[in-house]
């Protein structure tokens, strides 16, 4: 796997990795939509080395974080978890070795896993303090993707654990977190539309702004608004319709290419299609960061050929053979020798880092910037933050587009989430 440059941080972002090292608080990173909290947490773990372990709850979360999933580190199982389900782990040294341990997609958290990872951690360092004494840093936003919560399960979160969120169980509370906002935005630069972002994440939109959301709407199909727009849809199904009209439509020759896979390596989880179908024309995005930083994970091109180990994409005004790339699956180990952490492969999938960018859901749109966007809204918006996380995605409020106009329906947002507020402490003034 390639290893990224140091990226470029603001004095601010700077100053907070000295305090996450320096202070060793227990913190609930957060900010808005491209505020750079990856970006942070990924420098962090840079200099954390084998200090530090990343999980998430879903297994592509876990992997773009380049680390594990919650459920396999602690040996959970995929269902509401109970006293009965906390045990002590077979690879507890390795529990027993970590420093912090860091929590990618925390919204996505539920209250009883947020219980059990501190039972765990108690119960396998055999020490009776909030998570065995391990420095937590949790990362998210809650007004983006919420957890999944079924039927029932919602009455049960809410009578065992006070709700739904990582924040209600009284672990959260006596682990005294501080609240850390990321509050500067990199991916919009004009603050009227950043405003207006604001207003639908948090679930007041004024008349003026919705009126002026809606002042994008064109009328025209995501099928003829995908030659000029990424499209973004609620399903899959709605995204694999465009791109496969699309792709069908270019009169070019076809070519198939199949991935690889070493190991354990669950095909849910593929980063691109496989087969990966592309033809000469096809509008591709890239989904692996360059180590020479030519693109990043998003950035939007043109296939324009086809060699032996490569396939060439334009990016603007460049070429560049694009060749196959691996994904890994980590688990964490423990090196009895060094006494620390280290990561292990569990399996790898390789293929071209290249997915058809015509259209996409929303969801997998999370953590992208995109120049033009056409939101597709056939079909009712029907989660907690999708819209915030549709309409954010887009550079400027000119490069974006409505296939109708949004109504109070299609902006849904849990008025708890800002209920985290009163669980938490307040980050030191220097912070920011």
């Amino acid at each position: 796997m390639s290893t990224l440059p140091a990226p470029q941080l603001s004095q601010h972002q700077t100053r907070l990795i000295e305090y996450l090292f320096e202070q060793r608080p227990n913190v609930f990173l957060t900010g808005r939509a491209g505020t750079g909290k990856t970006t942070l947490m990924r420098e962090f773990l840079r200099r954390a080395g084998s200090r530090a372990a990343v999980l998430a709850p879903t297994g592509v979360a876990a992997m773009q974080a380049g680390g594990q999933t919650i459920h396999s580190f602690f040996h959970f199982p995929p269902r509401l978890i109970e006293a009965r389900d906390i045990r002590k782990v077979r690879h507890r040294r390795v529990v027993q070795a970590l420093e912090t341990l860091v929590i990618d997609e925390i919204s996505m958290v539920r209250s009883d896993m947020m219980w059990a990872i501190d039972k765990s951690l108690r119960l396998n360092r055999e020490r009776d303090e909030p998570f065995g004494g391990v420095q937590v840093i949790l990362v998210g936003d809650l007004a983006q993707l919420p957890p999944v919560i079924q039927g029932a399960e919602a009455e049960y979160l809410e009578a065992k654990h006070g709700g739904p969120f990582f924040f209600h169980p009284p672990p959260f509370r006596d682990a005294g977190f501080t609240l850390v906002e990321l509050e500067q935005v990199f991916r919009q630069t004009d603050e009227y539309f950043i405003n207006i972002l604001n207003a639908v994440r948090d679930g007041d939109l004024t008349s003026d702004e919705a009126a002026d959301l809606n002042d994008r709407v064109t009328g025209r199909s995501g099928l003829e608004a995908s030659l000029s727009h990424v499209v973004l849809t609620s399903t899959n199904e709605a995204a694999f319709r465009i791109n496969q009209a699309r792709i069908q439509g270019l009169a070019t020759p076809e070519r198939t290419y199949e991935g690889r896979v070493e190991g354990q390596f669950d095909p849910r989880l593929f980063p691109v299609e496989d087969p990966l179908v592309l033809k000469i024309g096809a509008r591709v995005m890239l989904t692996r960061n360059d180590p020479q930083g030519r693109w990043v994970n998003g950035t939007l091109g043109e296939v324009e050929g086809f060699d032996d180990k490569a396939v060439r994409v334009r990016i603007g005004d460049n070429s560049f053979a694009i060749e196959p790339q691996k994904w890994e699956r980590n688990a964490y180990a423990f090196d009895a020798a060094a006494q620390a952490l280290t990561k292990t492969t569990a399996g790898s999938f390789t293929q071209y880092p290249l997915r058809l960018a015509w259209a996409m859901t929303i969801h997998k749109a999370q953590g992208l910037t995109l120049d033009n966007v056409y939101l597709d809204l056939a079909r009712r918006l029907f989660a907690h933050g999708q819209a915030y996380v549709a309409l954010s995605r887009a550079r400027s409020l000119e490069g974006l587009e409505l296939s109708r106009p949004l109504n109070p329906g299609d902006i849904i947002s849990d008025p708890r989430i800002f209920d985290v507020r009163s669980f938490c402490d307040a980050a030191p003034m220097s912070l920011g």
